[in-house]
């Protein structure tokens, strides 16, 4: 049997003549077919505000919640890509049991630079990346088992200062988590 198309009405439907073409759209009766119109319109009306007001809070977002927010994306794409592999640090294996961190080799203040660059960082346990401030000398015996001397070379070589602007920052924050998104849809990861 059919159920009333409205939402908050769901009765069961008498099967339908031609005649009653409220009832042949899905309808139970006349006032639940201009109800589910209303809802639609007070739903779209609800989606355009929240819109709005997104917008007007990101325009007064200041430059560093920008940049603490792209660095969240970049975090959570980086624990999402090294899902499964051990800590870069420690070597303790991701089962689950334990916090997962994106653990920078150069840190944001020692290279602004390296701050979003994927080669500078990976996935570490909890423990060394807050408890032994990233475990760096672990780290970089790992990380040139796993990817060669002339990464970590190259990461060490590059001591310039960054400045990110608000647009490259709102575009990156977008692409990291469009890039999550994708991941997660793809492994049916929740």
């Amino acid at each position: 049997m059919r159920k009333c198309r409205r939402q908050s009405c769901r009765t069961t439907l008498p099967t339908a003549k031609l005649s009653d073409k409220w009832q042949f759209n899905g309808f139970c009766n006349v006032d639940c077919m201009a109800g589910h119109g209303m809802d639609k319109a007070t739903q779209a009306r609800e989606r355009q505000h929240k819109q709005e007001a997104k917008t007007r809070k990101d325009k007064i977002k200041t430059k560093t919640e920008w940049l603490n927010e792209a660095q969240a994306a970049v975090n959570a794409y980086v624990r999402i890509r090294d899902r499964g592999k051990p800590c870069v640090s420690c070597g303790k294996p991701d089962n689950g049991t334990h916090q997962r961190h994106a653990s920078h080799y150069r840190s944001v203040g020692a290279c602004s630079s390296l701050r979003f660059n994927l080669k500078n960082v990976y996935a570490s346990c909890q423990q060394c990346n807050t408890s032994k401030s990233g475990n760096l000398l672990e780290y970089r015996i790992r990380l040139k088992a796993r990817y060669g001397e002339s990464l970590v070379e190259w990461l060490e070589s590059q001591n310039e200062a960054k400045r990110f602007e608000i647009e490259y920052l709102k575009r990156l924050k977008a692409l990291f988590n469009k890039k999550t998104r994708t991941i997660k849809k793809r492994y049916n990861i929740t």
